[in-house]
């Protein structure tokens, strides 16, 4: 069974000279700690499905770094890793697998998912050699801009 811990700070930005309460929730099972999950919406013959997106904390194994990531959806829950150099290495690739897994999937091709319904895509980025398959604001905020280096 997972239990939730929150855990509530305040930041000072000297910089800024403002003060913030940051609020972080961190969900514990088998040594997992959740990084950051996203509810996105399909519509299967039953009517409308949540389908949670969770990224977990990267975690060292041998000379590399795991980050895991689950989505459930309506079929069934997907559980899959990337690996990288370090953590950010392993966030980022976990970040743009599960991008994948959003624009292969039935209810993408279907146009049977969302996010926000004002935001035409799912928030997170593709690898470089898939951009040409991003839509409305990920294309705007994810894609090439044409420019060749």
């Amino acid at each position: 069974m997972e239990s939730l811990l929150q855990r509530s700070s305040t930041v000072s930005d000297d910089s800024l000279h403002e003060r913030r309460s940051d609020t972080a929730v961190f969900s514990r099972g088998a040594g997992t700690m959740i990084a950051g999950k996203r509810t996105l919406t399909v519509v299967t013959s039953a009517g409308e499905r949540a389908v949670e997106v969770r990224m977990f904390i990267p975690e060292p194994v041998g000379s590399a770094w795991h980050c895991r990531y689950e989505i459930d959806w309506p079929e069934g829950n997907v559980s899959s890793f990337t690996a990288g150099n370090d953590a950010i290495a392993s966030m980022h690739g976990t970040i743009e697998k599960i991008g994948m897994e959003l624009y292969m999937s039935r209810y993408h091709h279907e146009r049977r998912m969302w996010w926000i319904k004002e935001w035409i895509g799912y928030g997170f980025p593709l690898p470089k050699g898939a951009r040409d398959l991003l839509i409305g604001h990920d294309q705007e905020f994810y894609g090439d801009a044409g420019t060749k280096i």
